[in-house]
């Protein structure tokens, strides 16, 4: 897939005071927003997800796939809004695969269970990954959130936002979800996505 260059974008000047923490706080929020841990970022690790024992003849138990899927997306740490969004993300990743299709990339195992700690992804598998994330949940909302939790509430949300939504182009963050799900983490998207949002938390944090 290809990526967009920002390289017609002037860069904006990054401030000196809170770039390292602004760094820092970026670091672990690209990965894990791109699987879907949206309560904090808290990481694709989510509570362990219910058993999905075959039914008598091989059948996996969608119910309890969807439960699963949802419980992986919203980690551990969810609110009753967010965990609506992991159940819509289960849908709408669930009208996308079908169950065959996420037993051969690793989401569920043998047993039918869903896996708890995600594997890279096939590009198919992670395009409709982060297509069905989309439909729940926008990236740049999510992010807000996410960076807002890992600074301890000190980041301004407002204006984070209007900065990410003015540096990016909606295709180049999609481009760099899929890389981030597929293990193109030396994807040029993933690091024009991880400047931008540095940039902007740089921006958006208070100068010590």
């Amino acid at each position: 897939m290809a990526s967009h260059s920002l390289g017609s974008r002037p860069r904006r000047p990054r401030l000196a005071a809170g770039s390292r923490r602004a760094r820092m706080v970026v670091a672990t929020a690209v990965v894990g927003i791109a699987f879907g841990s949206l309560a904090g970022c808290s990481g694709a690790d989510g509570p362990e997800s219910p058993g999905t024992t075959p039914s008598a003849d091989g059948a996996v138990d969608a119910d309890r796939v969807r439960t699963g899927l949802a419980a992986v997306y919203v980690g551990d740490h969810a609110t009753g809004s967010q965990r609506e969004e992991g159940e819509c993300f289960a849908d709408a990743l669930l009208g996308r695969l079908d169950s065959d299709d996420l037993v051969s990339a690793g989401i569920l195992d043998t047993r039918g269970d869903v896996v708890t700690t995600l594997p890279v992804l096939d590009v198919d598998t992670a395009t409709a990954w982060v297509d069905a994330q989309a439909d729940c949940i926008d990236y740049v909302l999510a992010s807000t959130r996410a960076l807002t939790a890992q600074s301890k509430g000190k980041l301004d949300g407002e204006r984070y936002l209007a900065c990410l939504r003015g540096a990016l182009e909606p295709e180049q963050i999609r481009d760099a979800q899929v890389a981030a799900l597929s293990g193109g983490m030396e994807s040029p998207a993933i690091a024009e996505l991880t400047r931008a949002q540095s940039d902007c938390a740089t921006e958006s944090l208070p100068v010590d």
